[in-house]
């Protein structure tokens, strides 16, 4: 099992890339999301889920640990296999479909092609009790409301900067939104929960 490829990106297509690695070159299947964050001939870590059929065998990758958990998640649904899988998380965020899983959202998961009502009632009730273990911020509390926002925005963007995924970080600035903290301390404070 391959669970993650360093390497430089070669060529980028609609639904797919290349990476290279010690002198080969990986075709990995990705979602939208993935695509529209990488660029050729930069280096990246690409997170993977190796499938095998029959009568083939595929690389699907994503830039982010929460992207490749969520595409894990909807694969073990009976009805879903890794393309559909794709074709939702190249429709609705990670923390969409979180949501939409909690609260019984048939409407927002037959956003995503291939998805009919019948499917979406599967993944909200094969995968409601494992989502509602999982440590994420529902939807509605990620728009930051606050005095502070331009420092909020500012931490986020210092801490993105660092490298830290987008989904602990609205986290953690949602816990911090209602402090007196100044941005210093804000972005300090954030370091010491995210490490």
């Amino acid at each position: 099992m391959i669970s993650y490829i360093i390497g430089h990106v070669r060529s980028i297509k609609e639904d797919s890339f290349i990476i290279e690695n010690n002198n080969m070159g990986y075709l990995i299947f990705s979602s939208l999301k993935t695509l529209s964050n990488i660029e050729i001939n930069n280096e990246y870590k690409i997170y993977t889920s190796m499938q095998v059929r029959e009568d083939d065998i595929s690389l699907f990758g994503f830039f982010t640990k929460d992207e490749l958990e969520m595409f894990t998640l909807l694969t073990s649904v009976s009805t879903i296999g890794p393309k559909i899988a794709m074709g939702i998380l190249s429709s609705i965020s990670v923390n969409e479909i979180k949501t939409a899983i909690i609260n019984n959202d048939i409407d927002k998961l037959t956003v995503a092609k291939g998805i009919g009502k019948k499917s979406a009632s599967r993944i909200i009730l094969e995968l409601v009790d494992k989502v509602k273990k999982m440590d994420f911020v529902p939807v509605e509390n990620i728009e930051l409301n606050s005095k502070d926002n331009e420092e909020i925005d500012v931490a986020r963007e210092a801490l993105l900067n660092l490298g830290y995924e987008k989904n602990d970080v609205e986290k953690v600035l949602f816990e911090l939104k209602d402090t007196d903290l100044s941005l210093e301390g804000l972005v300090k404070e954030s370091l010491k929960r995210l490490i």
